[in-house]
């Protein structure tokens, strides 16, 4: 009975496990494909546009991600693993810094690229449009995962 009621809880954890894990990647494909379309919109794109810029955009915004994973989750880890920012030593703290330095860095070289490449078919007003709709987009998603403002009286 033991062994039935732990393979129950084994496979409830797994199925769950998926389930959320699957969901989450359905959240992200839905926000995706919405800043899509509010970018599309936004820049009122042509055909000839679109087919040239969505594959450059969809590169960039790939790599953007993960230097923001990176410094996100891999620097914050190694500050966890030794206790907390109060328990690295100067040398280690030295070291994240210049991490972090080196992520921005990349990331201002890549934003730097992807502007060449696409001002080669965009013009720099459009350009310009893109990342004022992305920061709109960006607070718009923000303002709405966190719901109404509740105040406890």
């Amino acid at each position: 009975m033991k062994k039935h009621t732990l393979l129950l809880t084994f496979t409830f954890i797994f199925l769950s496990s998926f389930l959320n894990a699957q969901t989450k990647k359905d959240y992200q494909d839905k926000v995706r494909a919405y800043k899509a379309a509010y970018i599309t919109e936004k820049l009122s794109l042509s055909e000839s546009e679109a087919q040239k810029f969505w594959p450059i955009y969809n590169d960039y915004s790939e790599q953007m991600v993960k230097l923001h994973r990176e410094e996100r989750f891999k620097i914050k880890k190694r500050i966890s693993e030794v206790g907390g920012i109060d328990k690295l030593t100067e040398h280690e703290a030295k070291e994240i810094l210049q991490k972090i330095t080196l992520i921005d860095q990349n990331r201002t070289e890549l934003k730097t690229s992807f502007f060449t490449k696409i001002s080669k078919f965009l013009s720099y007003k459009k350009i310009l449009t893109l990342e004022v709709a992305e920061h709109e987009f960006n607070r718009k998603l923000i303002k709405k995962l966190r719901g109404p403002k509740k105040f406890d009286h």
